[in-house]
């Protein structure tokens, strides 16, 4: 994946770093960019009407709402209206803390965020208090990842709990197919066969979960990733359509209009817009 064109922000020899919203540092809201660390965003106050971009998808931000960002993620933020936390994770300290709990979690999708409803506040305001003391102070590793640990752990269960039951385990090794072969597998028989199972019965698994057909999640994987890479201005659009599995730029230029509504060019100068 070549998204050298966005700026990226990484921990340098740290495993974690931690601020509140309002009084980081204001490079860090600067247009589009993305990061080498996994980032869990509290905004805990937030004014009318905001939004926070995550690989181009604009997601309104409610009060006492939880983001977690993958290393990677393209995304954007403005810094004014909101106010809360921000933690920065690097990936071998995220992974080995807490990777095996949300990586198990069904609802886990790249884009877990939750609003932590009143009642689970408390936990988290001491949680975090007990962060800060500690990263302030000694900043013990094997402390912060039991804080940290408890953190993630907290907002997992407040969302089980206001959540669906849980989905079929075989849908969580679908992702992980898509996210290995989207570029080269478009048909449901290849995943199907992967998973034992027919490809009706996958396309009923996934239009009960997701409520989406195989293909439809196959086409929003290459449709995520062709934005990020039509993001990277000086690439050729052909050069992308063939690194994307298409045997033509003209049948990508198709693909990519008929599933955004924009001509890739265009779509290009839309992100140069917002990044400027």
């Amino acid at each position: 994946m070549n998204l050298q064109d966005y700026p990226l922000h990484d921990l340098g020899e740290a495993f974690f770093a931690m601020t509140t919203i309002e009084d980081a540092d204001g490079y860090f809201f600067k247009g589009l960019h993305r990061h080498d660390f996994y980032e869990l965003l509290w905004f805990t106050d937030v004014g009318p009407g905001q939004l926070h971009s995550i690989d181009f998808r604009d997601h309104p931000i409610a009060r006492n709402q939880v983001f977690l960002l993958l290393p990677g993620q393209v995304h954007s933020l403005e810094q004014l209206n909101k106010r809360g936390f921000l933690m920065a994770m690097s990936g071998e300290f995220f992974e080995r803390v807490i990777g095996n709990d949300m990586f198990r979690f069904p609802g886990y999708s790249g884009n877990f965020s939750i609003v932590i409803p009143d009642q689970g506040l408390a936990v988290l305001h001491t949680i975090t208090g007990l962060i800060r003391t500690e990263y302030a102070g000694a900043a013990r590793p094997v402390i912060l990842e039991s804080y940290l640990r408890s953190w993630v752990l907290h907002c997992i269960e407040l969302y089980k709990e206001s959540s669906i039951p849980q989905s079929d385990p075989r849908l969580q090794a679908l992702g992980e197919l898509i996210e290995a072969h989207y570029r080269k597998q478009r048909r449901a028989e290849f995943y199907a066969k992967k998973l034992s199972i027919s490809a009706k019965r996958l396309n009923e698994l996934t239009r009960e979960s997701f409520g989406k057909t195989i293909s439809q999640m196959i086409n929003d994987r290459l449709i995520l990733e062709a934005k990020r890479e039509i993001g990277c201005i000086d690439k050729p659009i052909k050069e992308i359509s063939y690194e994307l599995g298409f045997s033509e730029p003209a049948y990508f230029t198709r693909f990519f209009g008929k599933q955004t509504g924009y001509a890739p060019q265009d779509f290009r100068k839309r992100i140069m817009a917002l990044d400027h």
